[in-house]
């Protein structure tokens, strides 16, 4: 994963920035809200439904 510079504005592979020797921290990416994991779960449920009722529908 390489990490940004702030100062020199560029990507780095390492811990430390070969153009300004300042040391990079790694910045955690924030998890998804609660919100939107429920979201995403009642949309599969209500897909997976739905896919359920066509297959009824078509075999009747």
């Amino acid at each position: 994963m390489s990490q940004w510079c702030e100062r020199c504005e560029r990507a780095e592979e390492s811990d430390t920035c070969e153009v300004c020797g300042e040391h990079l921290i790694s910045e955690q990416q924030p998890s998804l809200p609660w919100t939107w994991k429920f979201m995403i779960a009642s949309t599969i449920v209500y897909v997976i439904w739905r896919i359920y009722q066509l297959i009824s529908w078509l075999l009747r």
